[in-house]
């Protein structure tokens, strides 16, 4: 047997390294349908290697290890390392980035041109474009797991994952529902309300009683409002065509504070009122100091001693529509002393004694410039309207007024333009929660606005504020006005309930004119506790009603603190 050299086995061992291939055969591949990708780049070694029509090329691989990018347009780049010594072909599967496609109306098959088409990413970010004239798309950067979204104003929204897909036809229906609204005798009604039921979609009528509902999503029926009618809910029928003709609804209510609701008697002799009166609304309170209910709203239940139940509004709502009465849930907004004193950084501050400011009565204001209070009073008037209120009334939505306002801090320019802009937004978001949550919004106004036109120093004005909602309640009590706010009437308004009455309205017409129909003004059924004061009995309590209706309100409310009213005053049911 002959000895093997130490170096020759050495070399007979080491031989596989040298025989490895010098070049790999690289093929580039479709990852979605694994067709190749012919005209990819492969870039290596400063060098850049084009495959060929069956997606392959051969990359040499002179050292051990080679960084590789592998492009192609409208595919996301892999970039990798080549291992020499490793197999002698291989395969590279580029994700597609493109997507394209054509947005169509299921209808008759066109185009739909100018709808906005988003990529989503799974971050949230997003990529935008919209369909041509022929309802075409592109898109070249399409991230991995992304969603894409189809809006039309008149085929609503509609979404899908892209998946491993690079081209996406869809199909929409229309969504646009059109029709008209007129009162009981054929008249147009402009700026009557039309809403999905479905919350997804809101327009109003023109000056001729039409509306054109787009961007809705599922409209299978709408509902109809316009103040001083009654509400209707109407099925959208297959042509997406609607008609209503609504009803005058005048409503004529009574108003139920903490003592009636916390007692039974008095609170059912209330609805028997309602059962055998012309009554047939019920103002209830709901906060005032207090909320007096299980509410959920979490900013009102963190502050201590704000949630005080006495009542179940599910129970009282019962009770009311049994007998077919309006309910309204009256809500104190501003004048909040149990959230400013749990709250002091919401409240308005005294630069005297560095703590809470107080008005004349002793009672702590929040300040109306902080936006945290609209949120929260907002989110309780939609939690009303969600447990079946018909209405919910903002009342206090202003600054104080009675007081030492020297003194008062509220951590901004008191000027008139700060005060309408913050009541004004407050409202508006009001508005905005309780009407999307399907119930009507009324605000309470100071009547001496309607005299006078400027915020009064508490930031109300009709003309910023009628707009916003579907009533207004003006409290003309003749006993709060002063001798000579009512012209030609020779004492104090107080003796002259209906020229108050009519003189007010009048008035607020010329401010927001046309818009008598929001007008549901709160009227007196209380004697004003002065020497001096005539006595107010079933005949003032009528002269303030007939006033009232003979200038077209929608209704009027009646107001009596402690929850007492004049009967003889109201015509039977």
């Amino acid at each position: 047997m002959f000895a093997i050299p130490l170096a020759l086995a050495l070399l007979t061992v080491a031989m596989p390294r040298f025989s490895a291939p010098s070049e790999v055969a690289i093929r580039v591949v479709d990852r979605y349908s694994g067709e190749p990708v012919a005209g990819a780049e492969i870039s290596l070694d400063n060098a850049v290697l084009v495959v060929g029509a069956d997606g392959s090329a051969a990359a040499p691989t002179r050292e051990e290890s080679t960084a590789l990018t592998i492009r192609a347009p409208g595919y996301e780049a892999v970039t990798t390392t080549l291992s020499r010594g490793g197999p002698a072909e291989w395969q590279v599967a580029l994700r597609p980035t493109t997507l394209q496609g054509t947005l169509s109306d299921a209808a008759n098959a066109q185009g739909i041109a100018g709808a906005t088409v988003a990529i989503v990413a799974p971050d949230g970010a997003e990529l935008l474009t919209t369909t041509d004239a022929e309802g075409k798309y592109v898109f070249d950067a399409v991230p991995e797991g992304a969603v894409v979204r189809f809006a039309s104003t008149d085929h609503g929204v509609v979404e899908e994952a892209v998946g491993q897909r690079t081209a996406i036809d869809v199909s929409l229906t229309s969504t646009v529902v059109t029709g008209r609204v007129t009162d009981a005798v054929g008249q147009p009604l402009a700026g009557a309300r039309i809403v999905a039921s479905n919350g997804s979609a809101e327009t109003a009528t023109d000056a001729q009683g039409a509306f054109r509902l787009t961007g809705g999503t599922d409209v299978g029926e709408v509902v109809v409002s316009a103040p001083g009618f009654a509400q209707q809910t109407v099925a959208v029928g297959a042509n997406r065509e609607v008609s209503a003709a609504l009803q005058v609804e005048m409503i004529r209510a009574v108003y139920a504070n903490l003592g009636v609701l916390s007692d039974p008697e008095r609170w059912n002799r209330l609805l028997e009122i309602a059962e055998t009166t012309e009554i047939n609304a019920i103002v209830v309170d709901v906060k005032q100091d207090t909320i007096y209910y299980d509410t959920q709203v979490p900013f009102f239940r963190d502050i201590e001693g704000m949630v005080t139940p006495i009542y179940d509004p599910t129970e009282l709502l019962a009770q009311m529509e049994e007998r077919g009465i309006y309910s309204i849930a009256r809500m104190v907004v501003f004048k909040d002393p149990v959230v400013a004193e749990g709250r002091p950084d919401l409240a308005v501050g005294d630069d005297v004694t560095g703590g809470l400011w107080l008005d004349m009565n002793g009672t702590p204001w929040v300040n109306a410039f902080n936006q945290e209070l609209w949120v929260a009073n907002a989110d309780l008037g939609a939690e009303l309207a969600q447990l079946g209120f018909d209405e919910v009334q903002y009342d206090y939505i202003r600054f104080p007024s009675d007081g030492d306002l020297r003194t008062a801090d509220f951590g901004m320019e008191y000027t008139e333009a700060n005060r309408r802009a913050a009541i004004t937004g407050a409202v508006a978001l009001g508005s905005e929660k309780v009407r999307a949550a399907g119930a009507q919004f009324a605000i309470d106004l100071f009547p001496i606005i309607a005299l006078l036109g400027d915020d009064q120093g508490i930031g109300q004005t009709l003309q910023d504020l009628t707009p916003l909602a579907d009533y207004v309640c003006l409290m003309i009590y003749p006993s709060h006005y002063i001798e000579g706010n009512i012209p030609g009437v020779d004492g104090h308004p107080n003796d002259f309930p209906a020229e108050t009455v009519t003189y007010t309205l009048e008035r607020s017409q010329e401010f927001v004119p046309g818009t008598m129909n929001k007008m549901r003004p709160w009227l007196q059924d209380f004697t004003y506790p002065l020497e001096g004061y005539s006595e107010y009995g079933p005949a003032e309590v009528r002269a303030q009603i007939d006033a009232a209706e003979a200038m077209g309100v929608s209704g009027w409310l009646l107001w009596n603190a402690a929850g007492v009213f004049e009967v003889e005053a109201l015509a039977p049911e």
